[in-house]
């Protein structure tokens, strides 16, 4: 599995604390088709350990061999794949090309991006070729990588928080996938009928109405909230504040006329606007199909990704 920022840096600032060099390496430009995304992060210590991935396994070997025969004292750029042969060689996808970055980093700068992060923080770090010099800037969650050819702007987001209201059987398959997606959850459900029977080694339960636990939990731009308890006094609750804080998907389980029904509802009796409804995904998910409860928590997580990687 692809580690998140949060994790790698985690890692990283471990091995820096134990006295270990490091680097981190970043995908700053791809061509044609590539396994990773810009922005994808690889940290490796000079001891050989590494963290993360820039290729899903096609440069690594190599890339891995090339610093440890010579580590790097200051920052560099690097092009892999892009000649004929070097993609055949590196088995990198038809066509594909990628830049690097490579950055010899900071025990402190790893401490300050990471505890960034762990404030909910999106950050990027924003490297000097010339002077091989890094800073830490807050950046909104929205900002897109930059490289104008001497200065490279890579942005690192906190880990994807998806609130899960109601404990049954959908939002067991919802914390599995999830975890596969490093996606961290937690579950609300107030009803003793349904908590009493959630296993905390799946996901913390809170058993609260949703509304008071989202307001101490806190929910910002990295936050999904999915609502599949089927009981619209505790859905509601959890719509209605989700709808005005700065959650990055907000989805209510329901066909397409009790959906109707709460919009109409929030509207009328809560004064919700056109706006502030565009905002709610009702029916959730993507419209596959879906009739089971595995099938409807992979519309639901195939939705989450959808907007995470817009």
């Amino acid at each position: 599995m692809q580690a998140e920022h949060e994790d790698i840096l985690h890692s990283a600032l471990l091995a820096a604390q134990a006295g270990k060099s490091l680097c981190l390496i970043s995908v700053m430009e791809t061509f044609g088709s590539s396994p990773r995304p810009v922005g994808s992060l690889l940290a490796v210590a000079k001891s050989g350990e590494f963290w993360g991935s820039v290729s899903g396994g096609c440069i690594e070997e190599e890339l891995l061999e090339s610093l440890k025969q010579n580590w790097p004292e200051s920052a560099e750029v690097r092009l892999y794949g892009e000649s004929e042969e070097e993609r055949a060689r590196l088995q990198l996808p038809c066509g594909g090309c990628m830049r690097l970055y490579v950055q010899p980093v900071t025990e402190s700068l790893l401490a300050d991006a990471l505890q960034a992060l762990k404030q909910r923080q999106t950050v990027a770090l924003v490297s000097q070729l010339d002077s091989g010099q890094c800073e830490i800037q807050d950046c909104d969650i929205w900002q897109e990588h930059q490289w104008d050819g001497e200065r490279w702007l890579n942005v690192l987001g906190p880990r994807w928080q998806l609130y899960i209201v109601g404990a049954g059987p959908i939002s067991q398959y919802l914390v599995q996938l999830a975890e596969l997606l490093n996606i961290r959850c937690a579950v609300i459900d107030p009803r003793p009928e349904y908590a009493e029977q959630w296993q905390e080694s799946w996901a913390p339960i809170y058993r609260q109405y949703p509304d008071d636990v989202l307001a101490e939990l806190g929910v910002d731009s990295h936050s999904f909230i999915a609502t599949v308890s089927h009981d619209p006094k505790i859905d509601d609750l959890a719509v209605m504040y989700a709808l005005r804080s700065k959650a990055a998907y907000i989805g209510a389980m329901g066909s397409v006329r009790t959906s109707a029904k709460r919009r109409e509802r929030l509207q009328e009796h809560f004064g919700f606007s056109d706006r502030e409804l565009k905002k709610l995904k009702a029916p959730i998910g993507l419209d596959i199909h879906s009739k089971t409860p595995a099938e409807i928590a992979v519309s639901i997580l195939a939705d989450l990704i959808a907007v995470k990687n817009a």
